[in-house]
């Protein structure tokens, strides 16, 4: 792995909105497994939890590009 894609891989762990994401998914399995909602639910919970942090990343992108900076 160089440099450049561990300083990306990193990065993500550092993302308010991988982490918000990720909680996401963890109250979605966790109410799943105490039986508040089912498995349905849950698979569209984090399908929904994945396409607002993909449309977050895009956003993000989609900004940086217009200014000619990265935002890392």
């Amino acid at each position: 792995m160089n440099t450049q894609t561990y300083n990306k891989f990193l990065a993500i762990f550092k993302s308010r909105k991988f982490w918000a994401c990720f909680l996401a998914v963890l109250a979605a399995v966790g109410s799943c497994l105490y039986g508040e909602i089912t498995v349905w639910q849950m698979l569209q919970a984090i399908v929904a939890a994945a396409a607002a942090y993909a449309t977050g990343v895009a956003i993000e992108d989609a900004g940086s590009n217009i200014s000619g900076t990265r935002l890392s």
